[in-house]
């Protein structure tokens, strides 16, 4: 069975088209006059799901040449923006200011070097797998992300655009063109922390942490779950049991155990629901931990 899947997504990839725009707009009118067609850029997970023959999309709209994409720049405000088509790599290595850290180290947890050299930031968020190492990070960091299709631009913050199960808020005819990242304010920090049951695997649970720290005390927090729901997984009651704190121990506990209780993950190879909730609690104390300690080290 499995032979004839392969031999079935071989044959179906030589009938289909790959196109190569150079600017947004070719890109778009690509993908709409071609119903059910697919971007790609990196092509980390799309490649693989084509070869599994759980998609078979009858043309390919390489992102690839398009100009900008890959472009990822830091303003004097503080505030980043970065193409969709910005390697995970790059932004691995890149030292961004205050919580946006969170992003990098997010990054740097990705697979192994091979994938983040062609995996590509925004292909990750498109793919929305909530195990993945990406999607909780720019939920923390506050994200905007903009989308292009043939009725213009549209911006949606990145808690908005994780649906479901690899489902975003993209609609058919868009492209993700461009994700901006506020200027993280005085004080801020972030922190990305991952339980998985080998190094360069996906999570077993995840926690993104971005806090607003002030004479020791925790004025604002956002804390993500990854690996615990069909999207990346954030409370307001969870984020303000910390907020106004000196992040003590009774505060990050009650956090978790919020998080613990809402969490509904699913159950696979590298856990069990009931395993994946009972980390929650001690992965969520260990990032903000590792948050707080960075507002305390040296400049």
């Amino acid at each position: 069975m499995a032979g004839q899947t392969r031999r079935r997504a071989r044959q179906n990839r030589a009938r289909m088209q790959l196109f190569h725009p150079t600017t947004i707009d070719e890109a778009v009118a690509l993908l709409a006059a071609h119903d059910e067609a697919r971007c790609i850029a990196g092509g980390q997970s799309l490649v693989a799901m084509l070869n599994l023959g759980l998609l078979d999309p009858p043309a390919l709209v390489s992102l690839r040449k398009v100009e900008g994409l890959d472009r990822l720049t830091r303003h004097a405000d503080g505030s980043v923006a970065m193409g969709a088509a910005v390697t995970q790599a790059a932004l691995a290595s890149t030292d961004l200011p205050g919580a946006l850290a969170v992003l990098s180290e997010a990054a740097q947890q990705v697979a192994h070097p091979a994938i983040r050299n062609f995996g590509t930031v925004g292909g990750a968020l498109c793919h929305a797998d909530p195990a993945a190492d990406l999607p909780p990070a720019f939920v923390a960091a506050d994200a905007r992300l903009t989308a292009i299709g043939p009725d213009g631009a549209r911006s949606i913050r990145a808690e908005d655009f994780f649906l479901d199960y690899l489902t975003t808020a993209l609609a058919e005819d868009e492209i993700l063109t461009e994700i901006r990242l506020p200027p993280p304010p005085p004080g801020s920090v972030g922190a990305y922390h991952k339980f998985a049951r080998v190094d360069g695997d996906y999570a077993t649970v995840s926690v993104a942490v971005a806090l607003t720290l002030e004479d020791g005390i925790c004025r604002a927090a956002r804390v993500v779950l990854g690996s615990c729901a069909a999207q990346p997984l954030r409370l307001d009651a969870a984020d303000a049991a910390l907020a106004d704190t000196q992040l003590d121990s009774d505060a990050v506990a009650r956090a978790g155990a919020l998080l613990q209780d809402s969490a509904e993950p699913l159950a696979d190879m590298r856990g069990s629901a009931d395993y994946r909730r009972r980390i929650i609690p001690g992965l969520v104390a260990r990032a903000v931990e590792a948050a707080r300690a960075r507002s305390e080290a040296p400049a």
